[in-house]
């Protein structure tokens, strides 16, 4: 049975949703040379390197690795062959042999340049983009794929220096539908976020990361890749932001610690691990957090985007309360061709047993958990500032008439029934913290930030009398001047304001005609 020609377009243009992945692609073949050069004591591990580079102007990319390279020996049979690699999927991250031909649907040439320590002969072989498509889009030619193959390749050997070992691949020509592939930023953003890298220095649980994975024997791949010169970090941070954009971000919420799980199958044997952020779970992270959502990683690699774990939970957008990571460890949980999800197969059903109650109750359990804390914390601060309020028009003359004090009257009497109900929920709350760890943090955090608001005195839009007016009961009594029959007007005025207007508006507006009449 012959294999076509749109066999070998389907694996370089249609494979991919995002044309981001080839680099992807590319850096996890660089990392699996890497450990193998490693192994065979070829380089340090701190001597290894992924170095990317991108030219706009020339339309060029570049991936280079200073890992095995390999021989010529084996060089044109594995460039050529599609689909057909000896990797072992056990440990290495790209094993199907089609990953290295994904650049070729966005540029007019593809190169593939290597050498192996101690040849004297660098491998080179071309792939002509151009070709292929003009006879994938020919209907009167059906070569073969290995026709095809052989049509659109040339192979060539160079003379190299004997200790050179390394693997370059170049994109030429990169398309101008591809344009994106071409902006620095934004592949720095899209592998900062996918590649195998650090975490970036600034964040702080690193190291406690780090040590649970250590004690627990759990590898994360690290490797060295840099994009133009600068070098790839995953930007988790301490801090949460609201706003658009990074331009108008502002603080909201903290990462105030890391929590661990351990995923096992039902005989023990470890699935998966993950480490989550402890916060108050203000709300739905906003996008301008880079590395918002629980991510899933295999040998340190992004598997799908940020919303693959939403899935987990009880509510998808629950996912989006957390920043953390899923490493999955179980060999068998094998990444399918896109690499936005696992094979399915028994280890991966087994995966999300294992995962279930945990994201889909005790995830969901613990930022429902802070909402109620939050909201009993936030009914007892909005008490102290109506009451506040009240006392204060009282005590000044602040109302507009009768029947506004009695309104607020009431307001605060019903206010006081949610005060009492915001205090049995807050004792309910602080026995479940001193039974749960995770809660007795989030608890903790959320009491701190009320505390303060409760003790510090708010700016709320009152109107002050002065020493004069102390006799006075009602707004209008302190404009003198009018008449009590003119004061009476003025204070149909001021209501009619508090009808047609928003509380806060109507009290800023009904304050300036005061200070103006008074003056």
């Amino acid at each position: 049975m012959a294999v076509g020609k749109n066999f070998l377009e389907n694996i370089t243009v249609a494979m991919y949703e995002n044309s981001f992945t080839i680099y992807r692609e590319f850096i996890q073949n660089a990392a699996d040379s890497i450990d193998k050069a490693i192994a065979r004591g070829i380089i340090e591990k701190d001597e290894a390197y992924i170095d990317i580079h991108i030219e706009y102007n020339k339309r060029k990319i570049s991936v280079f690795d200073n890992a095995c390279g390999i021989p010529m020996r084996e060089f044109k049979k594995k460039m050529m062959d599609v689909a057909d690699s000896d990797k072992d999927r056990d440990k290495e991250k790209g094993f199907r042999g089609i990953g290295r031909l994904a650049g070729l649907g966005y540029c007019d040439k593809l190169i593939f340049h290597t050498s192996a320590r101690g040849e004297e002969k660098e491998s080179i072989i071309t792939w002509n983009g151009i070709k292929l498509r003009e006879i994938v889009n020919d209907p009167s030619q059906h070569p073969s794929s290995e026709q095809l193959i052989d049509e659109i390749t040339n192979v060539e050997y160079v003379v190299a220096d004997k200790e050179e070992h390394f693997f370059e691949v170049i994109m030429e020509d990169v398309s101008f539908e591809s344009d994106d592939l071409l902006d620095e930023q934004q592949v720095i953003k899209y592998l900062s976020a996918v590649a195998p890298v650090p975490y970036a220095n600034y964040f702080i649980f690193s190291s406690k990361i780090k040590e649970f994975a250590k004690e627990n024997s759990f590898r994360i791949d690290e490797y060295n890749v840099s994009v133009n010169g600068n070098q790839l970090f995953k930007p988790y941070r301490t801090i949460l932001y609201e706003g658009h954009s990074n331009d108008d971000k502002k603080e909201y919420d903290q990462i105030y610690d890391v929590e661990f799980k351990i995923f096992k199958d039902p005989m023990e044997k470890v699935i998966a691990w993950m480490w989550f952020g402890i916060a108050k779970f203000e709300k739905v992270i906003p996008t301008v957090n880079e590395m918002r959502c629980i991510r899933l990683r295999k040998e340190n690699i992004q598997i799908g985007d940020e919303n693959t774990m939403g899935k987990f939970f009880k509510q998808e957008r629950g996912n989006s309360y957390y920043i953390g990571e899923v490493f999955a460890v179980d060999n068998n949980l094998i990444p399918n061709a896109r690499r936005d999800y696992f094979n399915p197969n028994p280890s991966a059903k087994k995966f999300e047993e294992s995962l279930h109650n945990f994201f889909y109750l005790e995830l969901y359990n613990l930022y429902y958990y802070a909402s109620k804390v939050r909201g009993a914390q936030k009914a007892v601060v909005n008490f102290k500032k109506k009451e506040r309020e009240y006392n204060s028009k009282l005590q000044n003359a602040g109302f507009i008439d009768t029947e506004e004090q009695k309104a607020a009257q009431k307001e605060i009497e019903t206010e006081k029934s949610k005060l009492e109900k915001a205090k049995r929920e807050i004792e309910n709350r602080k026995k479940d913290a001193n039974a749960n760890e995770m809660y007795n943090r989030v608890f903790t955090e959320i009491e701190k930030t009320y505390k303060t608001q409760k003790e510090e005195p708010h700016n709320v839009n009152i109107l002050q009398n002065d020493q004069s007016d102390k006799g006075k009961k009602y707004l209008t009594q302190s404009l003198s001047k009018y008449s009590k029959r003119e004061q009476k007007l003025i204070t149909r005025i001021y209501n009619i304001i508090k009808m047609m207007l928003p509380k806060d508006m109507a009290d800023m507006v009904i304050k300036k005609i005061q200070e103006e009449l008074s003056k």
